[in-house]
């Protein structure tokens, strides 16, 4: 049989296009690009040993049946390695936990296994061998090779499958073109055994997964040659992972994002790429942009030596000034970078929380965190991102606790609304501080979840409990001032109430006035408070006397009860010059038409001096502290 040997030779063509392809376009070296790179290599070998064998085929009386029997004999196994390293491209493209280990311990057990086999074949005659009349025959161990090869390419598949929502449709029909385009040949083979169009069809698939998935921008920033964020953290991780010593320089222009030249985005843009331009070829490899500011320069060393000209150099980089267009203006700018240093030997961190350290403007309070100092500079970051953690894992289990602390009515001597307050109590962690959890759901953009997530808890115990029928009036639930922020935080509340019967005057939100909503968002606070008021939602203002909550809040807000901090109350029961400014401040509110409450309230002496000078309502842990909604039952029962 003369076999057509014309396809082997494009596909070693193609190979040695997509090789000079790859080196040309892979700025930065990953696990995902270097199996990419041992596909091609692989396919290239398979290439050019399906040449030869066919030569051999050819002209059998030029090659002995060793020669002959070894080109078989690697080429299958070869042919096996492709498809294990194909698994291990796909698990490493996916990155299910779960799956890591089984893969890689089947792809290089298969491995390891079909070369052992291979190897001694000639004398064990299990795949392939020659017999006394030089006819090829195939070993009783011969079909393992397509069975282990087959399952290890449609074990890619499956694994593809459970990921496939990470991907886009042109990475799917990649992966699914390799896999589909290997069975397809196999058959075709059978079929037409003079026609070797395997190699030729995978040379085709490599090209379409090299043009889905190794695409350098991912981890290029913008237009330039420098490296991003993306790129910084698997850096990161990597040398950590080698325990590899390295030095970053942080060079760091915060103070441009307000400036009025930097006002819009494409003059931002114009000038970090002109910086990163600058960076790049001062020290091309090593810079990293990990954002519009703040750029990384990486050096590695296993004998820790450092070059001590780079900052010199990087600051030799701002001596010219940068010159960009504004509404057809030219505009130069002569900036001068904030510098950090850092040297990691031994205590390595993450790469994400290394990131957000350097992105922080009041990281460079310091010009220089030698190595001990790592681990102490990062704990609050450490303990953020493990906070972050605990609010995610709460969120998504609905593990969060509503507590709620009894309000006394003075007037009707008993409780008559309490007001409900977030909890947390991990089984590893313990009870966390309920103001450090706000702080981090409102740095991560968290706290519009658990707001809602606290409103629905409220609503759903007042339905269940009936707490109408128990003598209690209202429930208070804090508002985040970011939580305005959404435009239909209105219509998703009243939704809330009316899925759970609730009557809007059985709530009441309680506002804190901030920095945060001091400009801009007053107008749409109000705009919100007003909406709530005509459902029937009253409002209380915190931590009135103290920060940003003044008589002038008191005017501008349309609230219906006053909350004094305790620190207010405190002070005011050492000093008798602040409790008469307290009383008066009280008179005021009062004669506007809004009831005062005192929180911190712990002895009855202040209970005394409180109803004293006017009060309406206290709250303190002289009543309660803050209970479980059970405990609270019982409570307002008795």
């Amino acid at each position: 049989m003369r076999y057509i040997q014309e396809y082997c030779i494009a596909a070693l063509i193609g190979t040695i296009v997509l090789a000079a392809m790859y080196f040309l376009k892979r700025n930065y070296a990953t696990r995902n690009n270097r199996l990419f790179f041992a596909m091609i290599l692989i396919n290239l070998a398979t290439s050019a040993l399906n040449i030869v064998s066919i030569h051999t085929i050819s002209y059998p009386e030029r090659f002995s049946p060793f020669v002959r029997l070894s080109v078989n004999l690697v080429y299958l196994w070869l042919y096996n390695l492709l498809a294990a390293v194909f698994l291990l491209y796909v698990d490493s493209l996916t990155r299910i936990p779960r799956f890591k280990k089984p893969v890689r311990i089947y792809a290089y057990f298969v491995t390891a296994l079909i070369a052992v086999l291979v190897l001694l074949s000639p004398m064990t005659h299990l795949i392939a061998w020659f017999d006394e009349a030089l006819v090829y025959r195939r070993g009783v161990l011969h079909p393992l090779l397509y069975v282990t090869a087959y399952a290890a390419i449609f074990g890619a598949l499956a694994l593809f499958i459970a990921s496939r929502k990470k991907f886009s449709r042109y990475q799917l029909l990649s992966v699914c073109s390799f896999i589909l385009g290997n069975v397809v040949t196999q058959i075709f083979q059978l079929l037409y055994p003079r026609y070797v169009i395997n190699n030729f069809i995978c040379t085709l698939c490599l090209f379409f997964l090299f043009t889905a998935f190794e695409n350098q921008a991912y981890y290029l920033y913008h237009t330039t040659m420098c490296y991003n964020s993306l790129a910084f953290v698997s850096t990161i991780r990597r040398d950590g992972r080698r325990k590899m010593p390295y030095r970053l320089t942080i060079l760091q222009l915060g103070h441009l994002r307000d400036s009025a030249v930097m006002t819009s985005r494409s003059s931002a843009s114009q000038f970090s790429t002109l910086l990163a331009g600058r960076l790049y070829k001062a020290f091309p490899g090593r810079v990293y942009a990990l954002d519009d500011s703040t750029f990384a320069i990486l050096e590695e060393s296993r004998s820790r030596q450092w070059n001590p000209r780079i900052p010199a150099r990087a600051n030799a980089c701002f001596q010219e000034p940068f010159t960009i267009v504004i509404r057809r203006h030219e505009e130069s700018l002569l900036l001068s970078p904030q510098m950090l240093v850092m040297t990691v030997t031994e205590h390595f961190p993450t790469g994400y929380e290394l990131l957000d350290f350097v992105r922080q403007p009041d990281s460079f309070s310091i010009p220089e965190i030698p190595d001990e100092a790592i681990d102490q500079t990062l704990e609050p970051l450490r303990r953020e991102r493990k906070m972050l953690q605990l609010i995610d894992r709460a969120l998504q289990e609905r593990s969060f606790q509503v507590y709620y602390q009894p309000i006394m009515n003075l007037e009707a001597g008993r409780f008559r609304s309490a007001e409900a307050l977030l909890c947390l109590n991990d089984p590893q962690e313990g009870f966390i501080n309920p103001e450090e959890l706000i702080r981090v759901a409102e740095s991560y953009g968290r706290i519009e979840a658990i707001g809602l997530y606290v409103f629905e808890e409220v609503c759903r115990m007042i339905r269940d409990r009936k707490l109408l029928d128990q003598g209690i009036d209202y429930i208070e639930i804090n508002l985040s001032p970011r939580q305005v922020r959404q435009p239909d935080l209105g219509d998703r509340l009243v939704s809330v109430m009316k899925r759970y019967g609730v009557s809007p005057s059985a709530i009441n939100l309680e506002i804190t006035e901030t920095a945060e909503i001091m400009g801009g968002e007053k107008a749409q606070l109000i705009r919100f408070m007003n909406r709530m008021r005509e459902e029937g939602v009253e409002f209380s203002l915190d931590d009135f006397g103290s920060g940003y909550a003044t008589m002038n809040s008191l005017l501008q807000f349309p609230v219906s009860l006053v909350k004094y901090d305790k620190q207010i109350l405190w002070r005011s029961m050492k000093d008798p010059s602040s409790m008469t400014i307290m009383q008066a401040s009280m008179q005021g509110v009062r004669a506007v038409g809004k009831k005062v409450l005192v929180e911190g309230v712990e002895t009855e002496e202040m209970e005394k001096r409180l109803r004293e000078i006017g009060c309406d309502y206290l709250q303190g842990y002289l009543y309660s502290r803050p209970v479980p909604e059970e405990e609270f039952m019982r409570l307002i029962a008795q």
